[in-house]
């Protein structure tokens, strides 16, 4: 992973906004965990990702170094457990085997349940957990959620889930880079970089927000209408076109209330976006990047527009599983969906924008 740096964070001074995402430490694989220091801290349990943590993704052929590893933690009297929420749960289970770890296969990361499930299972407080795993916005958080430690290893091998490599790695690397500068060095603080919010890429980071701030308002608007609001035929705008969506693409869906808007989220969505983004463009030319210098070109144009879509696909696929996962009211469906796809569709936006559409010459 470009960008990955090794070192001991200091929580205690990492902006509140990133604290979620803070490791302990961040460690170059499994074999520089310092086993006997955990061991020595009160750690007596071990959480551990599989997936470019414990052996390559994909693969069922555990390195040497994992099994070492594995069994000198077992030595030391560790207890030690898989969490996982793979959608293949026989590879899961024949790692399992292998290793001779459990597992607890449930709700997605970062969602704390797995990690409160693990510390009832062996019955050990969260002080006396660790987490070990590849992935920020999933192994880390999570644990951080559930109040337990957590161990930032680098990925073992460059191949990986395309969500987690084209998405969540651009997003790890923007967050990254802001932690990096919380290292402490020997056991005393490395200076930080005065005045946080004057690093530029903060500082258009909290920009773009407040620009993104703006136009969600207006993609929630039109899409709150046209979801709820609007009429067509003999119903709601929703139900005509979630028939229409169930039909075209014969999906055995029920015709139900909750089916029906399920089908129709994507679809009204679409509109909401394009207009939102066409605000978008305009306000962080002017605002947040500030290329009014620049004359306005269709090359510029067509770049951020080309980064949007892919952000609008991005938004409205996480948003339209996160619906679809969500088990609430329609309406807090609804609202659970379009947050998580604005948090998606935000990262890969600002670092699509920055890096490309207003790339400094």
């Amino acid at each position: 992973m470009r960008g990955f740096k090794e070192g001991v964070f200091d929580k205690d001074r990492v902006p509140k906004q990133f604290q979620r995402w803070s490791p302990v430490e961040a460690l170059g694989g499994l074999e520089d965990v310092d086993l006997e220091g955990l061991w020595e801290s009160g750690k007596r349990l071990i959480l551990l990702d599989v997936d470019n943590t414990l052996l390559p993704w994909r693969s069922e052929d555990i390195p040497q170094h994992t099994i070492d590893w594995l069994a000198r933690a077992r030595g030391l009297g560790f207890d030690l457990c898989i969490l996982s929420n793979t959608r293949n749960p026989e590879r899961l289970g024949r790692l399992s085997e292998k290793l001779g770890v459990e597992f607890i296969r449930d709700k997605f990361k970062p969602n704390p349940k797995m990690y409160y499930l693990a510390l009832g299972k062996f019955g050990v407080k969260d002080e006396e957990a660790v987490m070990i795993g590849d992935q920020l916005l999933t192994d880390i958080w999570g644990a951080n959620r559930a109040g337990i430690d957590a161990l930032w290893v680098k990925p073992m091998g460059g191949k990986e889930f395309v969500g987690t490599k084209y998405f969540s790695r651009n997003i790890e690397r923007v967050i990254g880079k802001i932690l990096h500068n919380y290292f402490q060095a020997d056991g005393v603080d490395v200076a930080v970089k005065p005045g946080f919010f004057r690093h530029e890429t903060v500082r258009q980071l909290v920009k773009f927000g407040l620009v993104g701030g703006v136009a969600t308002a207006v993609d929630f608007g039109i899409h709150y209408f046209l979801m709820f609001k609007a009429g067509g035929g003999d119903g709601t705008l929703k139900a005509e076109v979630g028939k229409w969506v169930i039909s075209t693409f014969r999906l055995d869906w029920p015709m139900d209330y909750g089916h029906l808007q399920d089908a129709a989220y994507a679809p009204l969505k679409v509109p909401a976006v394009l207009v939102a983004i066409m605000i978008s463009y305009l306000l962080n030319r002017l605002y947040t990047f500030r290329t009014t210098h620049e004359k306005v070109t269709m090359k510029q144009v067509f770049q951020f527009y080309a980064v949007a879509l892919v952000g609008m696909v991005i938004a409205v696929s996480v948003g339209a599983v996160g619906q679809r996962l969500a088990d609430a009211s329609p309406m807090m469906e609804w609202a659970a969906g379009s947050i998580l796809g604005m948090v998606a569709g935000f990262f890969w936006n600002f670092t699509g924008q920055k890096l490309w559409t207003f790339r400094k010459k």
